[in-house]
């Protein structure tokens, strides 16, 4: 089956999939019971299931609150400071630029986080439509704000520093490898890019993980279905995140209370959100019902993007297996304080 069939099948699967449920998961919300016992399950052979009260800790975008995100300043900072922040796994998007090279960037395009529409007279600039030596020209500072500041405002040329540069994703893993003192971070990387862009990400990643035999440490993700669908059928060795409409699924079965395993889930981890976003007024994915559905069958579930100390402690108490935040320290502190 060619990959292009695939992703069509899948994308059809997927929008048919997102009319016939969502309609129900809307009036499905659940606040759960604090009384349900958290169970555990030790006979799990997945490796991103935690133990209880101990999930990980991931810098979100590299730590999108503590420096510019998606940044080798970023990484830099959580490598420094690798005692108080507590950060057990590194969490960053890659997209792929017009030449091929595997760059750090979350949003679509470099719009909002740098100078690209100054730079390049135009909106809507994308790694894949310049090379990665006319990205090396932006400022990636250019719009972060600390202390009620914005530090990095307005360098240009040979002013900004090395560190506030599009980096590769080579790049950064290899200075990680590198600094990291013998500490072993696991890395947990999302595709972004879109289209037949992605599978060239997908691709070269995989490249890149193989390279340095980093197959254990790596979890990677996409919400896009066709990209999973990619994902599956050329690299099934590779530990990855449910997609957006495995995780409809997922849902759905659990608040059915019907059998995952009729539909054989290859992903390892759900990746989902929690409290401020819009979903949380309608589906509660925090439960302990719903973590402990999730950990009988053998998957773990990570939340994004938790910046509240008080959700952090609520999300440990009830199971999860990992805290994707901007500020790791505040995250790291939370759950010790519990334990």
């Amino acid at each position: 089956m060619s990959a292009l069939f695939l992703a069509i099948k899948n994308i059809f699967n997927g929008v048919l999939a997102v009319f016939m449920l969502v309609p129900i998961l809307i009036t499905m919300g659940d606040a759960g019971d604090p009384n349900t016992p958290v169970e555990t399950y030790p006979e799990s052979t997945n490796p991103y299931i935690t133990e209880y009260l101990d999930p990980d800790i991931a810098a979100h975008r590299s730590g999108a609150g503590l420096a510019p995100q998606n940044t080798l300043m970023a990484f830099e900072n959580i490598l420094a400071n690798s005692e108080t922040l507590g950060v057990d796994t590194l969490e960053f998007d890659v997209q792929i630029t017009k030449d091929g090279e595997l760059v750090l960037l979350h949003d679509l395009t470099y719009d909002g986080t740098t100078n690209a529409e100054e730079l390049f007279g135009r909106k809507n600039v994308t790694p894949s439509s310049i090379t990665l030596e006319e990205a090396q020209k932006l400022n990636l500072g250019e719009n972060f704000k600390g202390n009620g500041d914005y530090p990095y405002r307005g360098l240009r040329g040979d002013d900004i520093p090395y560190n506030l540069r599009v980096v590769t994703c080579d790049e950064i893993i290899d200075y990680v490898e590198a600094n990291s003192n013998g500490r072993k971070y696991n890395y947990c990387i999302e595709i972004k890019s879109i289209s037949i862009n992605s599978y060239k990400a997908v691709d070269r990643l995989y490249s890149i993980i193989t390279e340095r035999n980093l197959q254990d440490r790596v979890i990677w993700s996409t919400f896009a279905p066709d990209t999973s669908a990619y994902m599956k059928m050329k690299y099934p060795g590779i530990s990855r995140t449910a997609d957006a409409i495995e995780a409809i699924q997922f849902y759905f079965y659990f608040r059915m209370n019907l059998d995952l395993q009729d539909v054989s889930p290859s992903y390892a981890a759900l990746q989902i959100p929690y409290g401020s976003s819009a979903l949380d007024n309608l589906i509660n994915l925090g439960t302990r019902e719903m973590l402990n559905y999730a950990h009988k069958n053998d998957i773990a579930v990570q939340y994004w993007t938790i910046n509240d100390a008080d959700e952090v402690k609520l999300l440990a108490e009830n199971g999860a297996d990992c805290i994707l935040t901007d500020y790791p320290q505040m995250a790291y502190e939370t759950v010790n304080s519990i334990q």
